[in-house]
């Protein structure tokens, strides 16, 4: 009843993420049976959940409904499985609680509270440097104004200089996108907030302190979030008084970011306010620009700046040769490339040189066997001149990185033949290089022996779980899925603490869905999902949602998949939330579509709940449905809404609906509230309401009335007006009306009658005999476009009338 549907309703808002989801499916299941009783005791169970656990350890997982049985001899059953809670960074959680309360005006969490979660944020990314999502930064900076503005009684509002100079070096660990974002805002607030604090507290420090844990930080920033130029004031302006003694770095940092932002205009500019200050051009400076041209991919930039003149007429790095060496290999450029090549030749090569002298040799056509003479040639020129060095293993994961670079991973093997040959240890880096030219030609079976040696080896920087990735990600799309060996990768990253890419945990949600493995999708979901960006998340949403709207999936499975998509991502918009519940109004489960329109209802977040749109789609769902039970709830929630002005489209809705019902006297009380409104009514509502005239009682005194004002206003009808109201006067059994209006249409309107004409005539005609009038008549009078609206054929409906197939729906 309505008094208990309002209490589940407000229970349902104190419910976990976890329980909700399996209540959703319960109820949903409940209704599909209209079994009250069990609707009434999938609540309470929920309930009785909830009050057990503190809402902190509230999981996502469901354990199926609740059935009493009894091991043999009373033996204790294996408990049931509990799904790994939500991972999330220290302070985090406390922080989206934050953004979401002020956007609802809601009363935020304690200031001290807040300070804490700030400061456990940033000091566990600093702990763990990764990229910082923007969606994070963006959180960080509601919090630290929050704090900034509310929390003034406290000394620096609760928050110290070290936090803030935490969070800053925190924020150079972060993606950068193409516009500006809530990370580089941040570090400028919290810059300004340092710098005024110095200038009003004094240092406390040396110079070079601040230097580096304010100063250098904020313009490594904004190098890299395209704010170049502001970097390069921040450092002429700080320069003498406290970055002069960090020399040569902070200016690398804005050399790199204009390279990054191929200015070269600033670049050079840059370069003299360098020597302006003091700082030369030296051999570091010029492999810092070349160096990053060079791995830009950028050949033109990368030979001007290796042309660039150095200071004291020094010669560029082994390094800076190496890299154009290679970029120059990459793009086949021998010509150049020999330049610099004889000019390592000139000069006694060091190990680093002769590696390259080898890749230089391959790339241009040695084979394999050519390059194992060449290394014993350097072998014995090294001993002439009394040098020990000799081929190593970084000598062949030179060769073998550029036979990969190449696509030609049967060189590549042939080069680790090389290093046994030569007793050379193969190192993490080899078999890196081998998983990923395995992984190129889709040898699954050799990456995966590949990863089983590399992981007897300690691998700096984690350097490995991208091609693990890739490996998940290839095993998931071959053919024969082996969910073991994809469960036991994703298992051994997870005891890493690594995170997986969005890519492979959709891989991964695809299967967990096909394979109906909820609980391994529940917490692949709580461990990673809330590490991702909008985006990102929204590119995993989105395999939930394709799987909803696939036909073949079963519409139980497609309940389950919605309800995890409405407790990980909640803040899919009311665009996903509407395509989702017109599917389920389309698999005749409007249960369930109602379900989701009840969600939207529920969020607290105004731009989340229902428009005036959404009320219109729900509505034309239920008339498709004929629900007259779920009408009438739509209606009384829409009475109660005073966010939701009715517009003409809402109230075509609404006729649709109670038309379709079997209550066509109250849809046309709505055509009265359309004529006096001040939008007026469309052609479409013209139509409905005639429709609506088809089968309400004495319809035909309101259809005639609308007819007669259409042609008092002299308002163009078209065809399709027209036919509807040869519909509605056929509804209303008024057979020779019908048929006069038929054998006027040319002259009224332009267009013969044609088979929708005859069908809209026949279909609208109540009863057998009515039909066989209808078919007597048609038969002699149209007989061609009588044959086209047989071969249309017909279909039985649920009143059990046989009617030809033709499309008389109209849209709101």
């Amino acid at each position: 009843d309505g008094a208990s549907t309002s209490t589940y309703l407000h229970m349902d808002s104190a419910l976990s993420p976890a329980l909700r989801v399996e209540k959703d499916r319960q109820i949903a299941l409940a209704s599909a049976n209209r079994d009250s009783d069990l609707l009434k005791v999938t609540v309470d169970d929920m309930m009785h959940q909830y009050v057990t656990l503190p809402w902190r350890q509230q999981s996502l997982a469901w354990t199926g409904p609740r059935v009493n049985t009894r091991s043999l001899f009373g033996f204790s059953r294996k408990p049931p499985r509990e799904a790994k809670t939500t991972n999330l960074d220290p302070g985090y959680g406390l922080m989206m609680d934050l953004s979401n309360l002020l956007r609802m005006n809601a009363r935020p969490p304690p200031a001290p509270k807040l300070v804490l979660a700030f400061r456990d944020f940033f000091t566990a990314r600093r702990k763990s440097p990764r990229p910082l999502e923007d969606i994070q930064a963006s959180l960080a900076m509601v919090t630290f104004k929050h704090l900034q503005e509310t929390n003034s009684d406290e000394a620096g509002f609760g928050l110290s200089i070290e936090d803030l100079q935490s969070a800053l070096k925190a924020l150079v660990y972060g993606r950068t996108g193409p516009e500006p974002g809530a990370r580089e805002q941040l570090a400028r607030l919290l810059f300004a907030e340092l710098i005024s604090r110095r200038d009003s507290q004094g240092s406390n420090g040396s110079a070079a302190e601040f230097c580096n844990k304010t100063v250098t930080p904020f313009i490594q920033i904004m190098s890299q979030c395209g704010r170049s130029l502001n970097a390069r004031e921040t450092l002429e302006q700080y320069w003498q008084t406290d970055l002069e003694q960090a020399g040569h770095l902070p200016w690398k940092f804005v050399l790199k970011g204009f390279a990054k932002e191929q200015n070269d205009e600033e670049l050079l500019r840059t370069v003299e306010i360098m020597q302006k200050h003091g700082v030369p051009f030296d051999n570091k400076v010029h492999q810092s620009i070349t160096i990053t041209f060079a791995r830009s991919n950028d050949l033109l930039r990368t030979k001007n700046w290796y042309m660039h003149p150095i200071a004291k007429g020094s010669h560029p790095t082994s390094r800076t040769n190496v890299s154009v060496l290679q970029l120059c290999l990459f793009h086949k450029d021998f010509e150049w490339g020999q330049f610099i090549f004889e000019s390592v030749l000139d000069r006694q090569p060091d190990k680093e040189s002769w590696d390259v002298i080898l890749q230089w040799a391959a790339a241009k056509g040695k084979g394999v066997d050519e390059i194992d003479r060449m290394m014993e040639v350097m072998v014995r020129r090294n001993e002439e001149q009394g040098s020990k060095a000799r081929p190593d293993i970084e000598t062949i994961n030179g060769l073998i990185e550029l036979a990969n670079a190449g696509n030609d991973s049967y060189t590549a093997e042939r080069y680790v033949a090389l290093a046994q040959k030569w007793n050379i240890h193969l190192d993490a880096r080899t078999f890196l290089l081998q998983l990923d030219y395995r992984l190129k030609i889709g040898d699954i079976d050799g990456a995966r022996s590949a990863y089983t040696q590399l992981q007897a080896y300690e691998i700096p920087d984690n350097k490995d779980i991208p091609l693990v990735n890739k490996l998940i990600l290839a095993l998931c799309h071959a053919k024969r899925q082996d969910y073991e060996a994809i469960m036991a990768y994703v298992e051994d990253l997870s005891e890493r603490k690594a995170r997986l890419e969005p890519e492979t945990v959709s891989a991964l949600c695809i299967i967990h869905l096909h394979s109906n493995e909820l609980h391994d999708l529940i917490d692949l979901l709580q461990t990673h999902a809330f590490h991702y960006g909008m985006d990102q998340r929204a590119f995993i949403r989105d395999v939930f949602v394709d799987f909803c709207l696939d036909r073949s999936t079963n519409t139980s499975r497609a309940w389950d998949a919605y309800s995890i998509l409405r407790q990980i991502f909640s803040e899919t918009g009311n665009t996903i939330r509407l395509k989702l519940m017109n599917e389920f109004f389309s698999r005749g489960r409007s249960d369930m579509a109602m379900h989701v329109f009840g969600h939207m209802r529920q969020q607290a977040i105004h731009e989340k709940r229902p428009d005036t749109n959404a009320y219109t789609q729900c509505l034309e769902g239920i008339a498709k449905s004929r629900d007259l039970g779920s009408l009438e709830t739509v209606h009384n929630m829409l009475k109660l809404d005073s966010e939701v002005e009715p517009d003409t489209r809402l109230y075509n809705a609404l006729m649709l609906g109670y038309t379709a019902c079997g209550e066509p006297r109250r849809s046309l009380e709505f055509w009265d509230d359309i004529v006096y409104s001040r939008e007026g009514p469309t052609y479409n509502s013209i139509r409905i309401a005639l429709k609506a005239c088809e089968v309400a009682p004495f319809g035909e005194r309101q259809a005639r009335d609308i007819w007669g004002k259409l042609q008092r206003f002299e308002i163009e009808v078209t065809k399709e007006i027209y036919e509807t109201y040869i519909g509605a006067l056929a509804g209303q059994a008024l057979f020779k009306e019908a048929v006069q209006f038929i054998d006027e249409m040319e002259v009224r309107t332009g267009h013969k009658p044609d088979d929708l004409t005859l069908g809209t005539f026949y279909n609208a005609s109540p009863g057998e005999v009515k039909k066989a009038e209808v078919e007597d008549w048609a038969k002699k009078a149209y007989p061609k476009a009588w044959q086209k609206l047989v071969e249309l054929g017909r279909t039985r409906t649920r009143d059990g009338y046989m009617l030809f197939n033709i499309n008389r729906d109209v849209p709101a």
